[in-house]
């Protein structure tokens, strides 16, 4: 998945499928998220899109989406 394609209309599942890693790295920045195991993480969020999640998590949606596409970038060493 390109970054430019991730929005507020992006589904978690889909992300968490390119990104598997992406639900540990979450949880790091997350305390909330943290008491929670990945696959709980998964089945409970997975079909919301990002802007569902960011109202849930009380951050802006822009804000959101680049938190997550800074951590890809890092990760992917971009």
């Amino acid at each position: 998945m390109n970054l430019d394609e991730i929005n507020k209309n992006t589904k978690v599942g889909v992300l968490i499928k390119e990104y598997p890693w992406l639900v540990d790295e979450v949880k790091k920045l997350s305390s909330r998220a943290a008491k929670l195991s990945p696959t709980l993480i998964k089945m409970v969020v997975s079909h919301m899109t990002l802007e569902e999640i960011a109202k849930q998590a009380e951050t802006p949606t822009d804000e959101l989406i680049e938190q997550l596409k800074d951590l890809i970038r890092q990760h992917e060493g971009k």
